[in-house]
């Protein structure tokens, strides 16, 4: 179930949501998106707007720690058989949590941008497969190459397997970008209540997961 098309929808759903969210309301800067935030902060740099530089390189290291992070959970043994998925989803889920609390009370963007830069991270490491085939759930840049060349190797060879893999890629891109788009809309009506949304996505992945190992 961890590699099944509903929890991948979900999951670019909710980085779709993230990103556009972060983008809208934190000074055009992105949780996931790093390659954004590192041009953004080497254009700033070059016109010698340094502390604004800054505030787009703080959310690049913490994408580092969260990536570090999740290396660490994924080699915790934990009883009852529990899957290291579920407990990084888990995670991911609180601390999304905390940052809407945080959002609610309008403090300032450096921490809750660094916060989920860390979770976004964790997610990004953690569901790398879609019915075996590899893809990212927090960006589309690979996963539009992923496309383009399942669509062009179906053109060639007729393999149904090919168009399979590409309809599936397909749905996740299509997944993000409607979750920019809803974000946009119940950020601007609700603001920073809007950050709970990502949340329930996230703990219907968690219950997906915990049913697909009790049905094991």
């Amino acid at each position: 179930m961890k590699e099944s098309i509903r929890v991948g929808m979900l999951l670019a759903l909710t980085a779709g949501f993230i990103d556009s969210y972060t983008f809208a309301f934190h000074d055009a800067r992105f949780a996931s998106f790093q390659s954004g935030n590192m041009l953004q902060f080497g254009v700033n740099f070059a016109r010698g707007d340094w502390s604004h530089a800054l505030t787009f390189f703080w959310p690049v290291l913490f994408y580092l720690f969260g990536s570090a992070l999740n290396q660490i959970i994924k080699r915790v043994r934990y009883i009852n058989d529990l899957q290291w998925e579920e407990l990084s989803v888990l995670v991911e889920a609180s601390g999304i949590f905390f940052v809407a609390i945080l959002e609610i009370f309008k403090v300032p963007s450096e921490l809750p941008l660094s916060i989920l830069a860390i979770f976004m991270a964790m997610q990004a490491d953690t569901f790398t497969k879609l019915r075996g085939a590899a893809y990212v759930s927090t960006m589309n840049t690979g996963n539009l190459k992923t496309l383009g060349a399942m669509l062009t190797s179906f053109a060639l060879t007729k393999q149904h397997e090919e168009l399979m893999r590409a309809r599936n890629t397909a749905a996740i891109i299509a997944s993000f970008i409607f979750g920019a788009i809803i974000a946009y809309y119940i950020g601007h009506t609700i603001q920073g209540w809007a950050m709970f949304f990502p949340v329930g996505f996230l703990m219907i992945i968690w219950r997906t997961i915990v049913r697909d190992r009790e049905i094991a």
